[in-house]
């Protein structure tokens, strides 16, 4: 069970404290903001089945990828059932006995109908020989269907295994351990796991922006921590409604970061460009 938050905008507004440049003129196309930069991908990765977690195979900083196992639960039973479905599995040999069987008693009706065409056998014989190759097709099949079962049980099997290994639903990096072996998991969070490429930008801005900021618009992010060179995003999202208290909505933007060598959680200044647009104090 992985709960998935997009962007950690929750509690942002209240974190921000924006200052804003008090007025632009119409010659003025560049308008500056504060912002913060967060992953695009918070995975609080949980476990879908409940017991006691046996081990857990990352730790904070580790880089993981999508379906990489990350931590187990104990399974000693479940691995026991899987041993016994195998070997139900590939020991069974009821069909093979069973279609030899048939055959026997197909060749000895065919032979039954010949000497009965030539008056060298009853015709109770022959009556009887074929009602035993029916009997011995049905048995086939009977033995077809439980082989079938049991391969449908080793494959259950294998599933109930599956379900005590925890798997990384996303590529990324380990953010938090939250739990050791030999604590009972349930419902709770097992790993943080953040995905940092792309990241986002999450800026609040004043609603005498609102209607103007469209998806698609280029911004230049500065982060608090290097302030030398101007970063390209670029606006995915924007808040369908604004917030009464503040006078403010939101805006997200999406920030390339291949090498993963931009931290999230930092604050940052965005500059977005407005084409011929006054904005007034």
């Amino acid at each position: 069970m992985s709960k998935v938050r997009r962007g950690g905008q929750c509690g942002l507004t209240a974190a921000l404290l924006v200052i804003y440049t008090t007025a632009w003129t119409v010659e003025e196309t560049t308008a500056s903001f504060d912002c913060v930069m967060t992953p695009s991908q918070i995975v609080d990765l949980g476990s879908p089945e409940s017991g006691q977690l046996r081990e857990v195979l990352v730790d904070r900083g580790d880089r993981v990828s999508a379906g990489q196992i990350v931590a187990s639960l104990d399974s000693r039973l479940e691995e026991s059932n899987l041993s016994i479905a195998n070997l139900r599995a590939e020991t069974y040999t009821e069909v093979g006995l069973r279609k030899a069987a048939f055959e026997n008693d197909k060749r000895t009706e065919e032979r039954l109908s010949s000497l009965v065409a030539v008056k060298a056998a009853s015709v109770h014989d022959r009556d009887s020989a074929t009602a035993d190759a029916d009997l011995a097709a049905w048995r086939v099949l009977q033995a077809r269907d439980d082989m079938e079962l049991y391969e449908l049980e080793l494959s259950r099997a294998k599933t109930a295994l599956d379900r005590r290994r925890i798997r990384s639903s996303i590529d990324g990096l380990v953010a938090a351990r939250l739990s050791d072996p030999g604590e009972y998991v349930d419902d709770q969070p097992l790993l943080r796991i953040v995905k940092l490429d792309p990241l986002h930008v999450e800026a609040i801005l004043p609603m005498r922006l609102f209607g103007k900021i469209k998806a698609g618009m280029s911004g230049s992010i500065i982060p608090e921590l290097s302030q030398a060179n101007a970063l390209k995003a670029t606006v995915i999202l924007v808040d369908p409604m604004g917030d009464a208290g503040s006078g403010t909505f939101g805006a997200r933007l999406e920030l390339s970061n291949p090498d993963e060598a931009i931290p999230a959680g930092v604050k940052c200044r965005v500059h977005l460009e407005f084409e011929n647009l006054e904005l007034v104090k």
